[in-house]
């Protein structure tokens, strides 16, 4: 089977978007993880498809895999090169829209100045809805090689976890990061994995970040991440709204409106091409 896709990124983290709204192939892991190889196929962080939504009230089913053939709930950048997509191929005429994903409906548009916004939702502190094993806290403390770290989680449609950096040499030692991600999500407290993000204070409306994604490892960027990261940096009064995350890729603009975080930043086409499945 011949198949049409696009390459595309948000701030670097990049993927293979598929209309499937009339092809309805069933991609299995292995294929998925085909597409995603970056040697011996296209290469992205996770393939986005462009499904028929069943929810009555979507415009489409924002579906999300990561990069090992794994099922996403939720992603940010995704979600900017998804509306862009849609939007410049006609597949609709609204210029706000809705996308169900598996978790929450989430909505966006494109500004005059064509950057994306996506309106995210309302973070959501409770642990089950990541889901996450323990009583309700503000923050949490565990264990790791004799270090105790502090943390906060959240869900934003899909699980973070949010580690304050003081020790900013620790943000540079990606050995170090890596481990205490992978110790993260093959924790029992956390039955779906968790998403990692590193965060550091810049300025008062300035946050940088690092995510260790679950199925992915470190990205460029994260918009899911980052917008879990500003909610927990707003809530401590580490920062102020609006808050610029820097990553690796770029940055984003995070925002509330009422108690929705509203997520502002670039969404690229690298390519069109074809490729045999």
């Amino acid at each position: 089977m011949k198949l049409a896709f696009s390459k595309m990124h948000g701030l670097g983290n990049d993927f293979v978007i598929i209309n499937n709204l009339e092809l309805r192939h069933a991609f299995s892991a292995d294929e998925i993880s085909y597409l995603a190889d970056r040697k011996f196929g296209i290469g992205c962080d996770q393939l986005l498809l462009i499904d028929p939504a069943s929810d009555g009230v979507s415009d489409f089913f924002y579906r999300i895999y990561n990069s090992d053939g794994s099922i996403a709930g939720q992603c940010g950048n995704g979600a900017r090169c998804f509306i862009r997509y849609v939007l410049e191929r006609g597949l609709t005429d609204k210029t706000v829209i809705q996308l169900q994903t598996l978790g929450r409906v989430i909505t966006g548009q494109r500004l005059a100045d064509g950057e994306i916004e996506v309106d995210m939702g309302i973070p959501d502190f409770t642990p089950r809805a990541l889901p996450f094993k323990h009583e309700p806290a503000i923050e949490y403390k565990l264990d790791f090689n004799g270090e105790t770290v502090q943390f906060a989680a959240l869900s934003m449609g899909n699980p973070h976890v949010v580690i304050t950096l003081d020790n900013l040499e620790r943000l540079a030692d990606e050995n170090y990061l890596a481990r205490l991600g992978e110790y993260l999500q093959a924790s029992e407290l956390f039955p779906e994995s968790v998403n990692v993000n590193f965060i550091y204070k810049i300025s008062d409306n300035q946050l940088g970040l690092r995510t260790y994604e679950r199925g992915c490892g470190f990205t460029l960027a994260c918009g899911s991440g980052a917008c879990a990261s500003a909610a927990v940096a707003l809530r401590a009064g580490l920062v102020e709204a609006p808050v610029q995350v820097f990553m690796p890729g770029g940055e984003l603009i995070l925002r509330y409106v009422g108690t929705n975080l509203l997520m502002r930043g670039s969404a690229t086409l690298v390519f069109d091409g074809e490729i045999e499945l």
